[in-house]
């Protein structure tokens, strides 16, 4: 992308590296050495942060971040104002849902599925088609094998091994995880709003 194509705002970093049709939203930052594939579109008010990668026709929504040194897969959605944080690796078709917080180094193989405001703490593994409904919490170290599926509001303890789903709202832990409990209604996402 030459620097006549950018839009106004958009502020590029040096040595960011972006295909000749990646698409800038007003007021996006790509900080330096930065990689968007071709194809890649960026919204208004995004960053991607230093020496981030981003695969081809990946999306990234309005004011999300996608932080230093993560790497979004090819075709990759990332919603509105989601953070996948720094050393993150999302694996391609992956879709992050607007609000989604994955925190430092955590990792989601391919065509995995993170809807609206669920959390991923740090160092979390997760297999390929792996499904995090909404508002759930995973917690740090986790590992979640291929094709799991954490239901909504449900809760999984730092460092559970989860072989299997785990239902709406239920409190898992453990290597494997078990379900030890349910979330409480004081800890459900509309209490905190």
């Amino acid at each position: 992308m030459s620097p006549a194509d950018r839009p106004g705002n958009a502020d590029v970093g040096a040595f960011a590296s972006l295909a000749d049709d990646v698409r800038l939203g007003p007021g996006c930052v790509v900080q330096d050495g930065a990689q968007l594939s071709r194809g890649v579109r960026v919204a208004e008010g995004a960053a991607v942060c230093a020496l981030a990668v981003v695969g081809a026709e990946a999306r990234v929504g309005r004011d999300a971040i996608v932080g230093d040194q993560a790497r979004v897969g090819a075709g990759v959605e990332v919603g509105d104002r989601a953070v996948v944080g720094r050393g993150c690796d999302v694996g391609d078709e992956a879709r992050i849902g607007a609000f989604a917080k994955l925190q430092t180094n955590v990792s989601l193989g391919a065509r995995a599925v993170v809807e609206e405001h669920a959390f991923v703490g740090p160092g979390a593994r997760a297999g390929d088609d792996v499904v995090l409904r909404r508002a759930c919490r995973v917690g740090g170290a986790t590992v979640l094998a291929a094709g799991v599926e954490i239901g909504e509001e449900a809760f999984v303890a730092a460092g559970a091994h989860v072989e299997a789903d785990v239902p709406p709202r239920a409190v898992a832990m453990g290597r494997p995880a078990r379900v030890v409990r349910e979330v409480p209604d004081e800890d459900l996402l509309e209490r905190w709003r």
